[in-house]
């Protein structure tokens, strides 16, 4: 089949956004959903907003009042995500909103799915030395395939539901974690309140503990063979170690900072990122962001279970730490808190459950990445007259 292409200015209007002053109490905290980059998260629906502004300050901003079922896109940050709005909501200056103006001639969801498959080459065209943005008259330029109606209908059916399997898939991974919080609180009751009665020991009796050490500035020191654990490090893949860093010190940097061999734990003690903790399956520097838990007496406490144990109670320790900009927690604190120590063989039984549903987690995640293949070569075949 050929395809008939055109400008994507030629299909649809836009319409741009604002955003009230915020010296005019009157504009914010009201009724009207007001959409910013933040709020286009995962998926490609936008459902809600962080922030509402008033009738009031619709009307004296260049914000504009978007109705449900339009299509959303980034023109700074984000560049390429694109969502459909299933609320109406105002937009600020960050976003594009795109309504089809002949739906005889352009499916939204048709359009949607296309914008979709063609955000890397949208992100590419972004233009700036810090925060990258494109124009309108970019967006306006971008060629669209243009099959018959019906079969713009077919196309965007297939990958809606396509689309509906991958994320089952991710929301299967989601419910095994929530499953494993859930199985540690059963077995073993809250750490803090300790509703089972178990016995409870100083973590300081249990292991020792230390914190990290930062060279300044970092960038001197890069470049060596040192792994150099970050917090971005814990955040993406392995829920339980670390098994690589992105960067490495050099030699000169050990000096100032914390050298940890292999099977240390680690957690973060400050910020946003204040609870996580891991298993290092290396040896490895850490900053000062991180406390290390080593030589754990192993007899009485299992790392995992310490890990899993540590992470079930991440708000008790963000409201313990230490007023400031930021939650902070020093080694005091951690030294004097005094943790449960259930029977080991529970706590083995419990280790078992976890490498279960680790295990599991894999399987999906590999089935994941295979899906989203999947997904990506069924999107170029779609937009090609193949499909």
């Amino acid at each position: 089949m050929s395809l008939v292409f055109k400008e994507l200015g030629e299909l649809v209007d836009f319409k741009g956004g604002g955003t009230p002053s915020r010296n005019v109490e009157e504009y914010w905290d009201n009724s009207i959903p007001w959409a910013t980059v933040k709020d286009l998260n995962e998926g490609i629906t936008l459902t809600e907003t962080q922030e509402f502004i008033s009738e009031l300050g619709l009307k004296n901003s260049a914000s504009n009042l978007i109705t449900k079922g339009t299509i959303i896109i980034p023109t700074r940050m984000a560049l390429g995500k694109v969502v459909i709005s299933e609320i109406d909501v105002a937009i600020n200056q960050d976003l594009k909103a795109i309504s089809v103006n002949d739906k005889e001639k352009l499916d939204i969801k048709y359009l949607l799915r296309f914008l979709e498959s063609n955000k890397e080459n949208i992100a590419s065209m972004g233009k700036g030395a810090t925060v990258k943005g494109i124009t309108l008259d970019q967006l306006k330029a971008i060629k669209v395939p243009l099959p018959p109606l019906a079969e713009q209908r077919r196309i965007a059916s297939i990958l809606d539901q396509a689309d509906e399997l991958r994320q089952k898939r991710q929301q299967a991974i989601e419910k095994l974690d929530q499953l494993l919080q859930a199985t540690f609180i059963d077995m073993f009751g809250d750490p803090v309140s300790n509703p089972k009665g178990w016995e409870k020991e100083k973590m300081d009796t249990l292991m020792t503990i230390v914190r990290g050490g930062s060279p300044r500035p970092i960038e001197n020191f890069l470049g060596g063979t040192y792994p150099w654990i970050k917090i971005g490090d814990a955040t993406k893949g392995d829920d339980l170690f670390i098994t690589k860093t992105k960067e490495a010190i050099t030699e000169e940097g050990l000096h100032k900072t914390r050298l940890l061999p292999e099977g240390s734990v680690i957690f973060a003690n400050c910020g946003v990122s204040l609870g996580f903790a891991r298993i290092l399956k290396i040896q490895g520097c850490i900053h000062d962001g991180w406390l290390a838990f080593q030589d754990i007496h192993e007899d009485k406490i299992h790392k995992l279970f310490l890990l899993k144990a540590l992470n079930s109670i991440t708000q008790y320790f963000r409201d313990t730490a230490p007023d400031g900009t930021q939650p902070n927690l020093n080694t005091a604190i951690m030294k004097n808190f005094e943790l449960i120590i259930p029977p080991m063989d529970l706590q083995l039984k419990f280790i078992a459950i976890v490498e279960s549903i680790v295990n599991q987690k894999k399987i999906l995640e590999t089935s994941n990445i295979e899906f989203s293949n999947l997904f990506k070569s069924l999107q170029n075949q779609a937009f090609n007259g193949t499909l």
